[in-house]
């Protein structure tokens, strides 16, 4: 039922020419309003007893307003296009980083109710999972804990490490190019190389450290050391060692190696977990900047 207005959608869509589907609206809209001044201006060149000077003058008039029309007709199509556009790049940062849209709902038309209701059911479909996630303490999907858990296991991790014996050193993993591949392979690849990684860190974790995902394409890695003189290095190192030797395999076979960069922060007495992932978060910027696979932030 809800394909039965398509069909003529499904077939101007399939031209090659105009590629946008804001070309192609722009095409139909100059074909069906230009096509009698057109018509016109060619049956006083070719078909009527007007002189042909008169005739040329008139016809190059009638293609001037066309034009000039057409051009119009461009602009305020662009215009009236702006809320598809903000509607779509609304949804897609959705899928991207979990970012709510801030789309407008005070209109009334049918394009202001595509904006409100995509708003409404983002809101709506964000409230759902995050007390879903809540409620689980797991991410969905990657099975990892979700970052409410991990806020909570890195609280008391930081009461430990006040307390002494070991040392604690915080990881932020960002995968490198992530919003490339989704724009070129689509979100179901994106996810699959979440899930990706998520398994490649997962296999590195040692037994007493953790890793958490925090939302989007970010990661949360906590390591515990005994020796103040241990380095987290070879554990940071390895983990782009290990994502370069097993490669995410897409439909169709495509192989698509993957990276990441890590900023990495050892707890030095801040005085919450906010404030060390904030400089852990400082460092994995860093990181991508300069082109490192990983940054210890001093």
């Amino acid at each position: 039922m809800e394909k039965a207005g398509l069909k003529t959608y499904a077939l101007v869509s399939g031209w090659g020419f105009p590629k946008t589907y804001r070309g192609k609206l722009v095409l139909v809209t100059f074909l069906a309003a230009q096509a009698p001044l057109l018509g016109t201006a060619l049956y006083l060149l070719l078909g009527s007893s007007v002189g042909s000077g008169a005739a040329l003058r008139a016809s190059a008039l009638l293609v001037v307003v066309a034009l000039a029309g057409a051009t119009l007709a461009l602009l305020v199509l662009g215009a009236l296009l702006a809320p598809l556009r903000l509607t779509s790049s609304a949804i897609e940062r959705y899928l991207d980083d979990r970012s709510k849209p801030d789309l407008p709902t005070g209109f009334s038309d049918e394009a202001g109710r595509l904006m409100a209701d995509a708003r409404h059911a983002i809101e709506y479909l964000d409230s759902s999972i995050r007390s879903l996630e809540g409620l689980s303490g797991t991410d969905h999907l990657t099975g990892l804990p979700n970052r409410r858990s991990g806020e909570e296991r890195l609280a008391g991790d930081l009461a430990r490490a006040k307390r002494g014996g070991a040392f604690l050193t915080v990881a932020v993993v960002d995968v490198d190019r992530f919003k490339t591949i989704n724009d070129t392979h689509g979100h179901h690849a994106g996810d699959l190389c979440i899930r990706h990684v998520a398994d490649v860190m997962g296999r590195t974790v040692r037994e007493g450290d953790w890793l958490a995902r925090w939302g989007g394409d970010e990661f949360v890695l906590a390591l515990w050391e005994t020796s103040l003189f241990a380095s987290p290095e070879a554990a940071l190192g390895r983990i782009n060692a290990d994502l370069r030797r097993s490669p995410v395999v897409l439909s169709g076979g495509v192989e698509l190696v993957l990276s990441v960069s890590v900023g990495a922060r050892r707890y030095a007495g801040e005085d919450d977990f906010r404030e060390l992932l904030a400089k852990a978060d400082a460092a994995m910027y860093r990181a991508k900047r300069e082109g490192r696979a990983w940054v210890l932030a001093g």
